[in-house]
């Protein structure tokens, strides 16, 4: 055994493990669904057709078998009644012509016929047969052209005719039927035994015809349903083409294509609506990167601004503290004074609704987003009326969803409401539960802005504050409601406070 090399020895090679090859790709029938799945159709309608052929050929093979059983018990009873007597009266003509009347005179006509019959005596020998030629009276029956080698376990029919007293059951030969019955006198003693073959060419021709009539109307079912089965598959998958192809697009016309499709009620409208949702929520991915990008240039401006803002007011104070100056001059510093402060206000404000979730709630947040609010004000000519009752200090909920939730809120109420009217911010925190209520009066919003339902539900024509307010509410356990009654619009925040 040798020893484990140690920090003294050389460097030990090592091999590493080879990667193992990748599995190849399974692959499928070539084409797509559109060529795959109507081959497949019209194949399996060929096949229950070709099915369906050859079951109703063996039933009518088996019909046509028990036909001629039937039409051959038939005989074989009529021949129990008559050929006892012709026996014992030796009438060997009387007994040729009743089993020629069955089975055709097979002297006039070709032999091994349809049909042949035997009488076999009580001394073994033939007594007569519809086919003298093949069993010739008084000698003894050669049984090899009606038995097939193998399909039988007994050397004749007279060792069939001795295990069954009556008529034996029907034997298949080769291409024979063969019936076996026992001859008997009116006393009860046998009087000889009788044999009857029936070729299967006595069926065969009526097999062929019929046969030949199911393969025609087969083939013509599948000519026929074969393309229409086609034509419709491809009809039923022609909206998942459909959907692939606006998939492909990604443009308006692919927005049009899934909202068609999607009132659809079935498995294709069902995948065109979550393919609609799935476009809805890569719009909003999109447009949250744009608010980002949006809050950071924000962030960044505002802090540039904030900065020289607050140099410029310090000069301008203190001009305006250490010197002399008329009364026209200090009017205008005081103008300048205001200005500046509202401008590091407003820049506070943007700094402040860029700031972390984590920072709690303040009054001075709201206070911020009615600084906000002003330029919608002036442009709208509204007016706002605000009630803010909260405890000094900071109140334990996320700063930045509520501000931004708040914000949107304002901003869709100062848009929405009347000329002239007011928009009304009420505060308040109850049993540890933070309420906002923002009122306006207007138009009611649209039925989808209205609908309370999870946030994933993407607002059609209209309302992205609004959801936005919901999803950013959500996330920190908060609901937004929206209700319009008597002609005012109003939105309630509901959000528990965090418990440590």
């Amino acid at each position: 055994m040798s020893p484990l090399p140690t920090a003294g020895d050389g460097p030990v090679a090592t091999v590493s493990p080879t990667p193992a090859a990748p599995a190849p790709a399974r692959r499928g029938l070539p084409g797509g669904l559109l060529l795959r799945l109507p081959l497949i159709a019209a194949t399996l309608v060929a096949l229950a057709a070709l099915l369906m052929a050859a079951g109703l050929g063996l039933l009518t093979r088996q019909y046509l078998i028990e036909d001629v059983d039937a039409g051959a018990f038939q005989a074989v009873a009529a021949w129990n009644k008559s050929l006892p007597t012709l026996i014992q009266q030796d009438n060997v003509w009387a007994a040729y012509e009743a089993l020629t009347s069955v089975t055709g005179d097979q002297i006039t006509s070709p032999p091994h016929s349809a049909s042949l019959a035997v009488i076999v005596g009580a001394n073994g020998l033939v007594f007569a047969s519809s086919d003298p030629r093949l069993f010739p009276t008084a000698r003894a029956p050669v049984w090899q052209p009606l038995w097939s080698p193998g399909s039988l376990q007994v050397n004749s029919p007279l060792s069939v005719a001795s295990a069954h007293p009556g008529l034996s059951p029907p034997i298949q030969s080769g291409n024979w039927r063969i019936y076996v019955s026992a001859l008997r006198a009116e006393s009860g003693s046998a009087v000889g035994t009788l044999v009857y073959a029936v070729s299967d060419a006595l069926y065969r021709q009526r097999l062929r015809s019929m046969t030949w009539w199911i393969v025609s109307i087969t083939l013509l079912a599948v000519a026929v349903f074969a393309p229409i089965v086609w034509v419709l598959t491809r009809r039923m998958l022609a909206p998942l083409a459909q959907l692939q192809h606006a998939m492909a697009r990604n443009d308006d016309a692919t927005r049009r294509i899934s909202a068609e499709l999607s009132a659809r009620s079935d498995e294709v409208g069902r995948l065109a609506a979550a393919f609609g949702q799935l476009l809805e929520q890569v719009d909003h991915a999109r447009h949250a990167e744009k608010l980002a990008a949006v809050g950071a240039l924000a962030a960044a401006t505002a802090h540039e601004i904030n900065n020289p803002l607050g140099g410029m007011l310090n000069a301008l104070r203190t001009a305006k503290r250490f010197g002399q100056f008329d009364d026209t001059t200090r009017q205008t510093l005081d103008l300048l004074d205001r200005g500046l402060e509202q401008l590091r206000n407003t820049a506070q404000a943007l700094l402040a609704q860029t700031r972390p979730d984590q920072r709690d709630l303040t009054a001075q947040d709201f206070a911020d987003l009615i600084e906000i609010l002003q330029p919608c004000q002036r442009e709208r000519k509204v007016h706002l009326h605000s009630r803010i009752n909260l405890p000094p200090g900071p109140v334990a909920a996320a700063a930045g969803p509520v501000r931004q939730a708040t914000l949107n809120i304002l901003l869709n109420a100062c848009r929405a409401a009347l000329p002239g009217s007011t928009v009304e911010l009420d505060v308040d925190l109850n049993d540890d539960i933070l309420h906002v209520q923002v009122r306006n009066r207007g138009a009611s919003p649209p039925a989808a802005v209205l609908d309370a339902s999870a946030p994933t539900h993407w607002p059609e024509g209209g309302g992205l504050g609004l959801w936005e307010s919901r999803r950013l509410l959500g996330d920190v356990g908060g609901t937004l409601a929206l209700a319009h009654a008597g002609g005012i619009t109003t939105a309630s925040i509901d959000l528990p406070l965090r418990h440590p």
